[in-house]
């Protein structure tokens, strides 16, 4: 009788265990959810907020080298990166990087994110050395999906890095393909297809072919306002790169409404990222 108590006892700890260890894998999900949200949105402080929240749980949660934490610190990285941070993205990235090839090994899909990253990274940080062999290292480990948006991602890159070193030729058959694979992939009018467009726009500005260069900018406005928000930082730069390419075409008073209309946004998103710069604001 007394060991079967003992048995009873012991499924009864290992069941309060699983449904403790589940609430608190639930609550780093919870976390994690949020800051890529946060982030998609251009709401970097709370995000930052959110990923460190996220990570404090996979401490608790999660076995040291699980590769779900990897995906805390890409996002980490991310807003390290947007904010200016550039030693702490690179810290958090290379994290990201070790434990993925450890745990997941050297030729998952896991790894072009975080490959990616550390390529715009080191693009950030003026290290152009690097930049296109990490870039061309993610495209050859996605070689069996060439729709993925990480396959534009690397081609954006390397044409933007093509692009500083002079080689127009290069860059715009790069940017064309990847153009082509998100038509393919019926991504249109998909973020992903505003970046794109914007670094083929950046390349006919940078060979004086500013008629070519203004309808790009437009449809990237346009993509960006429509899917990312009227209050998103990447749509204010839009608007700004569009106003630039209307003043270089005498078109004065459009550019400077658009102006106008940036600044607005960046002003709310200074104000909306002053709330979450000491964790004031609740996270969840």
């Amino acid at each position: 009788m007394r060991r079967l108590r003992g048995i009873g006892l012991a499924i009864s700890l290992v069941a309060l265990w699983n449904s403790a260890a589940s609430a608190e894998l639930t609550l780093w999900l919870k976390y994690q959810y949020a800051a890529d949200e946060a982030c998609a949105r251009g709401e970097f402080n709370r995000a930052e907020h959110l990923y460190k929240a996220a990570e404090r749980e996979s401490a608790i949660t999660l076995p040291a080298d699980n590769f779900r934490l990897a995906g805390t610190l890409d996002g980490l990285g991310v807003v390290y990166m947007a904010q200016g941070r550039l030693d702490e993205a690179d810290a958090v990235l290379q994290r990201a990087l070790v434990m993925k090839e450890k745990v997941l090994g050297p030729h998952t899909r896991e790894l072009p994110k975080t490959i990616l990253h550390i390529a715009d990274l080191r693009y950030a940080q003026g290290k152009y050395d690097e930049v296109e062999r990490l870039y061309r290292h993610a495209l050859l480990l996605l070689v069996r999906d060439q729709t993925d948006i990480g396959d534009t991602r690397a081609l954006n890159g390397l044409a933007r890095y093509y692009r500083l070193q002079g080689d127009a030729l290069k860059a715009e058959s790069l940017l064309e393909r990847a153009r082509k694979i998100h038509v393919e992939a019926r991504r249109r009018n998909h973020p992903a297809m505003a970046d794109t467009l914007v670094e083929l726009a950046r390349l006919y500005t940078f060979e004086g072919r500013d008629d070519e260069s203004l309808p790009l900018y437009d449809k990237a406005s346009a993509i960006r306002a429509e899917k990312l928000g009227m209050h998103h930082p990447q749509t204010a730069a839009s608007f700004e790169e569009l106003a630039q390419a209307l003043h270089r075409q005498g078109r004065l008073q459009e550019s400077e409404d658009l102006l106008e209309r940036a600044r607005a946004i960046r002003a709310r998103h200074t104000e909306f990222e002053e709330r979450y710069a000491n964790a004031q604001a609740p996270l969840l």
